[in-house]
């Protein structure tokens, strides 16, 4: 009857069609899951609508819980593995009634269960699944409900506040291998990947651990149960055995890599793995198995793509990216050798590390400790016949002049540089003890970069400006579920590009100043770092505190 019900409302709705109806019986009937669900998984009707409906079938209120503020009272009356396992969540406790959210009102022993168990009597409300479960994660942690069932079952517990057992090793490796410490860093993990993050920090401190996740740049911290600090030995464990770390060894730091599959996604890990004060401090870089980057993904203006396909076309020279970690040098250079890979090409790459797998290119990871440097793998390279060649990184005299030579004498090389601006890089390679007309001979451009990020398209919205550099109105975003209140969603690299004319190779032949340098290049129409940003402000695509993050509006 029930069925029949819900069926007559959405059709008295105008929702559902009698057709439609009877297509989700008979599938009901095939796999005896509830009428409801069947609907929405055959996209007849959406959550909204059906809980709309079921509301008035039951005559229960429904609701929107996620701005709801929640007592700590309520979150610590219902232990976090029950609210998980029944998908329920707890929203206010008056006296001995308990106010919960439930998707699914055919749950009718869950209020029953709850008096049993909890000796609570209980009021219910209906909200959306995805609602319940966002909460969930944002009152308990992420785990939460993994980390309860682990230390109900175990002793891991000290009596001290904040203070855990010093277990023995083979104790920690037990229990890392144990399914419940597998599934809590799996969950750890899937949050992470499916918030965009690109790192994860596991940080234990006196009486605490932190876990806090990157995401477009900027670290944010996650909520996680309390208790997790009992179970942080054990996590850094499983780390380390899925990285093919030394479980045993905690008083060096240890760095490692590993393949997870998520779904039907594959995903690099790198692990670093550092002693602290109070625990092994852990840190996650998330990479995807192969970067598929093509030069639309840049973001490059039209004036910047021509500039920048002309320089990777050149048959020798040297392109140096600068800027400081994180600004997305490397991902510009894949996307750069993605470009010009091809057949008849032999590109060979020395990076520290290998980030990401490039097919049909011949990458090399540097291993100092075996005396694979920079400069002792370009030299052996050379017997290779490249015509290509991408260092990860230019940091010393000798792998500098060897990069050089390798320009002149008809490479094409890629590299990278740890400078402020893309003049400054001219300065850097001099101070690094490299002569002014190798310099001037060789470096045919350097490229400044920097990460913006972009303002959140479901909750952007139109101000005033409150900086005297940018008149008028400009955007901001203000906050949404859809980039979890930050107002940002992903981001957009700004591009200095300095090509050395012969005015420039003047200057560096007399080792003139980066203010100077940057001048010329400027009035020989180089548009920089802080042009490109107001350009973007004033588009709506990102806002003055953004760009001010990474460079300067005044200047």
């Amino acid at each position: 009857m029930g069925s029949k019900m819900i069926g007559d409302i959405l059709i008295s709705k105008g929702i559902l069609t009698k057709e439609q109806l009877e297509s989700a019986v008979k599938e009901q009937k095939r796999t005896g899951e509830y009428l409801g669900t069947v609907m929405v998984r055959m996209g007849l009707v959406n959550e909204n609508n059906l809980l709309t409906a079921l509301s008035e079938q039951f005559n229960i209120p429904y609701r929107s819980i996620k701005d709801v503020p929640i007592e700590d009272k309520v979150i610590t009356a219902v232990p976090p593995r029950y609210a998980w396992h029944y998908k329920f969540m707890p929203l206010k406790l008056k006296g001995n009634i308990l106010m919960i959210a439930v998707s699914n009102p055919l749950d009718i022993w869950l209020p029953e269960d709850i008096k049993l168990n909890l000796g609570y009597d209980v009021e219910v409300v209906l909200a959306s699944e995805q609602e319940i479960r966002d909460c969930l994660r944002k009152y308990y942690g992420v785990g939460a409900e993994t980390v309860d069932k682990i230390l109900e079952k175990s002793t891991v517990k000290s009596d001290k506040a904040g203070a855990t057992d010093i277990q023995a090793v083979e104790d920690i490796s037990h229990s890392a291998e144990d399914a419940s410490v597998i599934k809590l860093v799996n969950q750890i993990l899937t949050e992470a990947i499916q918030s965009r993050a690109t790192d994860i920090h596991i940080e234990p401190f006196r009486d605490t651990v932190k876990l806090r996740y990157r995401i477009d740049g900027v670290l944010y911290e996650t909520p996680i149960p309390p208790d997790m600090k009992y179970l942080h030995p054990s996590m850094v464990s499983r780390v380390k055995i899925i990285s093919g770390l030394d479980v045993v060894e905690r008083r060096v730091p240890q760095d490692g890599r590993a393949k997870v599959k998520i779904g039907n996604r594959e995903t690099d890990l790198r692990i670093s793995v550092l002693p602290s004060l109070y625990g092994e401090d852990i840190v996650i870089r998330i990479l995807p198995t192969q970067l598929m980057l093509s030069m639309d993904d840049l973001g490059l203006e039209a004036q910047e793509r021509e500039k920048l396909e002309y320089l990777i076309k050149k048959p020798h020279g040297i392109v140096f990216l600068t800027g400081p970690t994180g600004s997305g040098k490397t991902t510009t250079l894949y996307a750069c050798l993605s470009h010009i890979n091809a057949p008849g090409v032999k590109i060979i790459t020395i990076e520290d590390p290998a980030e990401y797998e490039l097919a049909g290119v011949v990458q090399i990871q540097i291993n100092p400790k075996v005396g694979l440097t920079f400069a002792n793998a370009l030299r052996s390279i050379l017997r290779h016949d490249p015509d290509v060649l991408m260092i990860g990184e230019v940091r010393d005299f000798e792998t500098a002049e060897l990069a050089i030579r390798t320009a002149l004498t008809g490479h094409l090389v890629f590299s990278t540089l740890h400078t402020n601006d893309a003049a400054s890089g001219v300065t850097r390679l001099l101070d690094m003890g490299i002569e002014p007309y190798l310099v001037a001979s060789s470096v045919e451009s350097y490229i400044a970069q920097r990460l913006v990020r972009l303002i959140c398209p479901q909750c952007r919205q139109e101000v005033p400006s409150e900086d005297p550099n940018i008149k008028g109105m400009v955007f901001i975003g203000k906050g949404c579920d859809f980039c979890k209140n930050t107002g940002y969603h992903g981001r957009i690299a700004l591009y200095e590009i300095l090509f050395v004319d012969d005015k420039i190779k003047e200057l560096i032949l007399q080792k003139a100043a980066a203010s100077e340098i940057k001048r010329a290049a400027v009035e020989a129409g180089m548009r920089t770092l802080r042009d490109r940003g107001i350009d973007l402000i004033k588009s709506g695509r990102t806002t003055i505190e953004e760009v001010l993050r990474v460079t300067e509006l005044g200047g």
